[in-house]
């Protein structure tokens, strides 16, 4: 196995035998890590290809791979997208990092009616590139194919007027009475390609907000007996689809 590990950004130059790393990746390669030439080291590109080889020249500006093999990874069987409303502090880059690890597939921040962060301008722009660093960070960690793609906030109210695309599921981790189990819910929708699941604030979403939802297709689901913290209920609740949908069906 590689000791070391890095990420294949835009500005790298990629060819079937050698593979250029841009400035960052390559001063952390070099410069953090220590890496010297003929050390092995695997490549991940986020879109499922890895790439293992050796480097060529460590330079810390622009550190050359000489490509050994190329690896094509398995999709997920079943595309997951986390619709989380914006928590406050670095809450979001924990829930991004669970994410990331998890697998899901798509990350849709939102802004629900007791959201008490909002972005706009330069510092959503800038918030965003933070966070899509932290989703890179656990990609190259684990080693993932896949990096999930990571969408602008955007209020539900503009989320839900895309309607549900065929054998999608949509669930909504919910206080609400009559909310069923989460097992319950996954067993009776076993024929879905795409699973988004919804989290709202600590305050949890309004009435008119679950209203919306079910008319926009979601399911209310429980997940447990304890009320849970935004950052506890979206582990558990990606943690738990992811794991159904990977059992064989």
């Amino acid at each position: 196995m590689a000791r070391y590990r890095s990420f294949i950004f835009p500005e790298a130059t990629v060819s079937e035998k050698t593979v250029t790393l841009e400035q960052r990746e390559s001063h952390h390669l070099v410069k953090v890590f220590r890496a010297r030439a003929g050390e092995a080291v695997e490549l991940l590109d986020g879109k499922g290809r890895r790439y293992d080889g050796r480097i060529a020249r460590a330079d810390a500006k622009a550190a050359v791979v000489d490509v050994e093999r190329v690896a094509e990874l398995p999709e997920p069987a079943v595309r997951i997208t986390l619709l989380q409303s914006l928590p406050k502090g670095k809450t979001m880059d924990l829930i991004l990092r669970m994410a990331t690890e998890i697998g899901v597939s798509v990350v849709q921040p939102i802004y629900t009616n007791q959201s008490e962060v909002h972005l706009a301008g330069d510092r959503m722009q800038s918030k965003a590139e933070k966070w899509r660093g932290t989703m890179i960070e656990s990609c190259k960690q684990c080693g993932l194919g896949y990096l999930p793609e990571l969408n602008l906030p955007l209020s539900l109210g503009d989320w839900l007027a895309n309607g549900p695309s065929e054998r999608e599921l949509r669930i909504v981790a919910s206080l609400e009475e009559g909310s069923h189990p989460l097992l319950q819910t996954l067993e009776e929708s076993m024929d879905v390609q795409e699973v988004v699941i919804a989290v709202g604030p600590e305050g949890d979403f309004s009435a008119d907000e679950y209203a919306a939802m079910r008319a926009a297709g979601f399911r209310g689901v429980r997940l447990g007996n304890n009320v849970l913290r935004a950052e506890t209920a979206a582990a558990y609740i990606m943690s738990v689809v992811d794991q159904f949908f990977q059992r064989p069906r």
